[in-house]
């Protein structure tokens, strides 16, 4: 009998060595797959800006992400009140969604909204335009969900063709069937510099607002506060530290300066 003890005693003290004093707690975090650099698949793994500053907040935290990529709409359904997930990235903050979502203080970066124009049609114009109310009554192509600063977004008279992704808001702006598309500055760098021949089409008339962008976080599930605890720790840590820049740059490009996004 005293020999079966011990015996329990060697394997329990094994077991307690074997285990980790302290396992890191894994969160999910929702993002999108198709908005680059941000947000999409690379070699068939998620990849971008948004996801390595979220996984390096966490990480300062000593917490795992576990990322789960979704088109966009869902990942913001999947966060509503009524989902069952806890956080979807790369979201610009206004009234109504404030109404839906929990946004930290601190967001991941900035980001400056364009509008590009047909390059022939601009030319041809009567009237160039130069502010937002010279879109109205013109047709706007953009993905459906994105926010660009109230002034855009409360303009009534502009005319919205929704699109699945910035791309074909691009192409259709290309082929001149609409004249207008907005998007956000760096996702218009990364398809002129992987698409060359949107150089030819495309020219950009009018600078839009530079809102921040957040990870925002469920209202109902209850793992959403103490993911937003760490990730305001984190990032105010990362924000603070040479990574973060290293990251905007590494992103962004050598020749893009990164003051305007943090």
């Amino acid at each position: 009998m005293l020999e079966i003890k011990k015996i329990g005693i060697l394997l329990a003290t094994a077991l307690c060595f074997a285990l980790p004093a302290h396992a890191k707690k894994v969160f999910r975090v929702l993002m999108e797959d198709n908005w680059p650099p941000y947000a999409y698949v690379k070699d068939g793994q998620p990849a971008g800006l948004s996801i390595d500053l979220v996984k390096a907040a966490m990480r300062l935290e000593g917490a795992e992400v576990q990322i789960q990529q979704v088109p966009y709409l869902r990942c913001m359904a999947l966060t509503e009140p009524e989902g069952k997930e806890v956080a979807c990235a790369n979201t610009a903050k206004n009234e109504e969604l404030a109404a839906k979502y929990v946004f930290p203080n601190n967001y991941l970066f900035r980001s400056r909204g364009l509008i590009v124009a047909n390059k022939r049609y601009v030319k041809e114009a009567l009237k160039k335009p130069k502010k937002i109310s010279d879109l109205e009554y013109k047709t706007v192509a953009l993905p459906s969900g994105f926010t660009f600063g109230p002034e855009f977004d409360d303009n009534t008279r502009i005319v919205r063709y929704y699109t699945v992704n910035d791309m074909t808001a691009l192409r259709l702006v290309e082929s001149g069937r609409v004249k207008f598309a907005a998007i956000d500055e760096m996702v218009l760098y990364y398809y002129l510099n992987h698409h060359p021949e949107l150089k030819d089409a495309l020219t950009t008339v009018i600078d839009l607002s530079n809102e921040p962008i957040y990870m925002q976080l469920s209202k109902t599930q209850p793992e959403a506060i103490e993911l937003r605890e760490k990730f305001e720790r984190g990032m105010a840590a990362l924000k603070a530290s040479p990574e973060y820049d290293a990251l905007l740059q590494k992103y962004l490009g050598k020749g893009i300066p990164v003051d305007k996004f943090k």
